[in-house]
């Protein structure tokens, strides 16, 4: 701001000497009159630029680039040769000069076609989308150059579009040449081979190219719109879907294509197909928790009489049994002693990560099946230092019909920056089948985050361990063929800008955990470090990125003792929401909440928010946030319409989040909040006394307490016409003791 004050007063100065020597007297009233609006009109035009400019240097250094030195992730970035041969596109685009300007794109390496370049809109995207997506927007006559230039090369492509190189061909001829006059063709057979691989995103962005971009392609609408159709069906892309449906009823009702074998009219064709999907405006948004729930139906928990617990277990009574006062009050001051164990629910068992030790517990009766060792082994790493290192948020549990999967590490290993690794056990006895220690595939890795499991293959987020020697940090996503731990993919997501950060006795790093989402066929990671990345699951290709505003990257720090320069806690990691078209995205350490169309590459909206708040869940009206409160973010005004806070706050802990009512464990018991107004509907004590609070689970009869000391199981009765555990019903039991205070 002090540039532009000190750029108009210089241009005040100027407007206000005479334009002429000569005496004020002698100049004609006019005349003064017509130099004085000049005056003005040629200041106020300076004002507006010298304003503008000021605008376009603070959008400048707000803009979320891929390249911004403070960014505490990159992206694989395009070598510098790319963004400048970009850049002599635009540059001879505007002079007209065709052959120079199409000959610059043609200049890129095809091994930097999957590296990435800023997009639209904060979107980080590889240099061969960016290209064609260049090439989709020339004007007619560039596209007439474009053609004279290199239409004989993508014909001789598509010839040789064959056999075991069909795929990479026609992928080449859809990234390089899409305004060719055989590219339309290109992209239809390249849809056809995503379709049969099951990669129906991809089918359906080849389809619609063709659909919005080629108006001049010789191949019929309407069946190009019907295979669209299919494959954004597959894709659970509904408001597409719906958008293609009605044009195909609009304009292509009665032509008649061919579909497995089978001719008829379009419109037909897709009411055998897909019914009555995607015929209403829109698309349906359902409820959507990342917090879950452990099974169960529609319904909601009930909550609203007292009841003893059906079954509880306190693992927490084992760790300090048999411990001499000094040894508990120790045990009680190191923050494991705090720790939730990570539950997954298959079936009628729950499977359970207590600080790497692993139990299983018949849900109906609530005894126990097996374990991995003692619970009261615990104890030993109480007095050792290095344990206060471990962050208890990093163990994790995944569990299938056959197999449970861990990621944990060993409590009394003297590294201190010890890798956690990932463990397969058998469902039916708790047996070893194998270890990620054991496997030359994760030499030299760290794995990260909760893993997802979709289609027997389990994806785990990894990096290479914090060392000394070593350079940046690398991020990766690995997919990992689910019974023999097989690396089947490992893909690179960027580069952490961060430096090395060292911690010494006790010292835990407090870095947030990447978090996955798995939606038809796409695996999503937000890294909350400023990047929410997409890839396929079945390649692992990096197909995009979002960059979202941050914290910038911290400089290399040393901590030698423990308690000193203690770090600030941000709010737990959370995976990305999904509910109807929008995606939502809240980084960790960022003061932005973003909702974004991740089929169509675009932003619908983002505003500030708490940094210390973190995504719960949503509905069709609202998001719910956690942190110090619990909130409501509404959907169509963007406004908080209500907050409501609760013993010990909401940054922590899994809360189930329905469009029935949201509830929530606490040191004073469960809590069930009304999503509308954020009143508290009733407190349900429950048997969970001296915990710290914990997370929520439930299954068709049986709401799950998990806390630091307890696992808790309460039998849910039928809900009445007023609500989740309106009226008298809820917890099943005779004996009412429901308060509201």
């Amino acid at each position: 701001m002090g540039g532009m004050s000190d750029t108009i007063s210089r241009v005040t100065r100027l407007l206000g000497r005479p334009m002429r020597k000569e005496p004020k007297s002698q100049r004609p009233a006019a005349r003064c009159g017509r130099m004085s609006s000049a005056r003005l009109v040629v200041l106020t035009l300076l004002l507006v630029a010298v304003s503008a400019r000021g605008d376009v240097e603070e959008n400048k250094a707000d803009k979320v680039t891929n390249d911004r030195p403070d960014r505490p992730l990159q992206m694989p970035p395009a070598s510098t040769e790319v963004k400048e041969a970009f850049d002599d596109f635009e540059r001879f685009r505007k002079r007209n000069a065709w052959e120079r300007a199409l000959k610059s794109l043609y200049t890129i390496p095809e091994e930097q076609a999957l590296r990435f370049v800023d997009g639209k809109d904060g979107f980080i995207i590889p240099v061969a989308s960016k290209r064609r997506a260049v090439l989709a927007e020339l004007p007619p006559e560039g596209q007439v150059a474009y053609r004279l230039f290199y239409d004989d090369e993508a014909k001789k492509l598509l010839e040789q579009a064959d056999g075991a190189l069909e795929l990479k061909t026609l992928e080449r001829i859809y990234s390089a040449y899409f305004p060719s006059s055989v590219g339309d063709n290109a992209a239809d057979r390249l849809g056809d081979l995503y379709f049969e691989m099951g990669r129906f995103d991809r089918a359906a962005d080849c389809w619609l190219a063709v659909l919005r971009d080629r108006p001049d392609t010789d191949l019929a609408p309407a069946l190009l719109s019907v295979k669209a159709a299919l494959a954004l069906f597959r894709a659970e892309r509904r408001a597409e879907l719906a958008a293609v449906r009605r044009e195909v009823e609009d304009r292509y009702a009665q032509e008649r294509v061919s579909i497995g074998g089978k001719t008829a009219p379009a419109a037909e064709q897709l009411r055998r197909y897909l019914g009555g999907e995607g015929q209403a405006k829109g698309s349906a948004a359902g409820a959507s928790s990342p917090s879950g729930s452990a099974g169960g139906s529609g319904t909601e928990p009930g909550l609203g009489r007292e009841t003893p617990a059906a079954w509880q277990m306190r693992f927490g009574e084992s760790v300090v049994a048999g411990m001499t006062p000094p040894e508990r009050v120790q045990w009680e001051s190191n923050p494991l002693s705090g720790a939730v164990p990570p539950v997954a629910v298959e079936g009628n068992v729950l499977y359970a990560n207590f600080l790497g030790y692993v139990f299983a517990i018949n849900v109906e009766s609530g005894k126990l099946i097996w374990r991995s060792a003692s619970f009261h082994n615990v104890e030993v790493p109480a007095s050792q230092d290095q344990a206060r290192m471990i962050d208890p948020a990093r163990f994790a549990i995944v569990a299938s019909k056959e197999h449970v999967w861990t990621l944990s590490r060993e409590l009394k290993d003297p590294n201190q920056l010890a890798p956690f690794r990932l463990t397969c056990r058998r469902t039916d006895g708790g047996d070893v089948v194998w270890q990620s220690t054991d496997l030359p595939d994760y030499a030299q890795l760290d794995l990260v985050g909760t893993p997802v499991l979709a289609g027997g293959t389990l994806f785990v987020v990894a990096k290479p361990p914090m060392n000394y020697q070593q350079g940046p940090l690398h991020q990766y996503v690995l997919a990992v063929r689910s019974h023999d731990g097989k690396v089947l993919w490992k893909t690179e997501i960027g580069t952490f800008r961060q430096g090395q950060r060292f911690f010494y006795y006790g010292m835990r790093d407090s870095s947030p955990q990447p978090m996955m989402l798995f939606r038809a066929g796409s695996i999503y990671v937000d890294t909350h470090a400023g990047v929410l990345a997409r890839l396929d699951a079945e390649s692992g290709e990096l197909e995009w990125g979002y960059g979202y505003q941050t914290e910038p990257a911290e400089s290399s720090s040393r901590f030698f003792f423990w308690g000193m320069m203690q770090q600030s806690e941000s709010s737990s990691s959370t995976a990305p929401v999904r509910s109807g078209e929008a995606l939502f995205v809240k980084g960790a350490k960022s003061d932005r909440i973003y909702a974004l169309d991740s089929d169509r590459m675009k932003v619908l909206w983002d505003r500030p928010i708490a940094k210390s708040a973190r995504l719960l869940g949503a509905d069709d009206r609202a998001v719910y946030l956690g942190g110090p409160e619990l909130s409501a973010l509404d959907l169509r005004s963007r406004t908080l319409t209500w907050a409501t806070r609760l013993p010990g706050g909401s940054a922590e802990g899994r809360i189930l989040a329905r469009s029935g009512g949201l509830w929530q464990l606490t040191a004073r018991g469960i809590f069930e909040i009304d999503p509308r107004s954020g009143r508290v509907r009733r407190i349900f004590r429950g048997d969970d006394t001296g915990s710290d609070g914990g997370d929520l689970y439930w299954t068709e009869r049986l709401l799950l307490a998990v806390s630091n000391r307890t696992i808790s199981a309460y039998p849910l009765a039928t809900t009445t016409a007023g609500g989740p555990g309106g009226g008298d019903e809820g917890l099943a039991g005779t004996k009412t003791r429901a308060s509201n205070d």
